[in-house]
């Protein structure tokens, strides 16, 4: 059986159609690789993107989309709001399809060695690959965003990168490395508002570590343009790291039900990337109140498209 993997990388640049090209140029077009898709953001100057494929294809595609923005990418003149410490800000790997977290893991690593020994940019291990407890997340690591951290670096042992000499590439920046066993779902939650501080307020209400949910860790309140009507906004932005165990439907209504404490409605939510069907499915149900999805039938075996995957495969 062939084995796949996924990866979110994210570069520090949502505003130069040419420069956005050129970093997802290594990523198609190539023969064992999958680009899923990029959303480029100019309100956070940010492009996220999704890349699936076979490990070997995937590690040469990773290290070239990457070396194309350390080329391209001064983190001296960037300035978005969403957090970041670097050109490549994150590289996340997830198992996809016959391959292990240990496998994955293994894989994260060389990428971070062949990423500083070719480019010369400190690494940041995380997830599976965090050298110690409090990286196993971002917020941590990204303490100050690229600013902070370049100050910081020099002074605080706590801040210094895996892989390479206290001190950040001096455009480059440094970038975060890591194996997941779970795929993250990126969910907005865009409110009817301008006012950022209820933005941020809300984003609290969710957090983990303030009492709201356990596997939600990244969640911030940004300034946004919706993209449909181009009214000014904000958003609170939530990096749900299990979503089975803490299902989208959840995370909604209680956003929705404090919005709603400071007169403001929610004008949409948004799923960034790509997640597992069953997530879908699990807040179909609840909205839906279905009954016989769990009972005799087995919700894979309600979805018409994964009896012909099994039929073609």
């Amino acid at each position: 059986m062939a084995s796949y993997i996924l990866s979110d990388p994210n570069f520090s640049d949502g505003t130069r159609p040419e420069v956005i090209e050129a970093i997802m140029d290594p990523l198609r077009g190539r023969d064992g690789v999958k680009l899923i898709g990029y959303d480029p953001d100019p309100d956070f100057d940010r492009l996220p993107a999704e890349v699936i494929g076979r490990p070997a294809a995937m590690k040469e595609a990773l290290l070239d989309a990457a070396g194309k923005a350390y080329e391209l990418i001064d983190m001296e003149k960037q300035h978005g709001h969403h957090p970041r410490i670097g050109a490549v800000d994150t590289i996340e790997i997830y198992p996809a399809k016959g391959i292990t977290i240990e496998e994955c893991k293994e894989f994260a690593e060389d990428l971070g060695r062949e990423l500083h020994k070719r480019y010369d940019v400190p690494i940041y291990f995380t997830g599976k690959n965090a050298r110690r407890p409090e990286n196993e997340g971002l917020t941590f690591i990204r303490k100050g965003n690229y600013e902070g951290l370049k100050e910081a670096v020099l002074v605080d042992p706590e801040r210094a990168p895996d892989i390479g000499p206290a001190k950040l590439h001096p455009t480059a920046g440094a970038t975060i490395v890591g194996a997941l066993e779970e795929h993250d779902a990126y969910f907005n939650v865009v409110l009817d508002t301008t006012d950022l501080s209820i933005a941020k307020k809300l984003a609290s209400y969710v957090r983990g570590k303030h009492g709201g949910f356990t596997n939600i860790q990244g969640v911030i309140g940004l300034p946004q343009t919706h993209r449909r009507t181009g009214k000014a906004c904000v958003e609170v932005s939530c990096e749900i790291t299990n979503p089975l165990k803490t299902p989208l439907h959840r995370v909604y209504n209680l956003l929705k039900a404090e919005a709603a404490r400071y007169g403001v409605n929610v004008i949409a939510g948004q799923i960034c990337g790509t997640i597992e069907a069953e997530v879908l499915v699990q807040t179909a149900e609840w909205y839906l109140q279905l009954e016989g999805i769990n009972g005799p039938w087995d919700y894979k075996n309600q979805i018409l498209e994964n009896h012909l995957l099994e039929l073609e495969s």
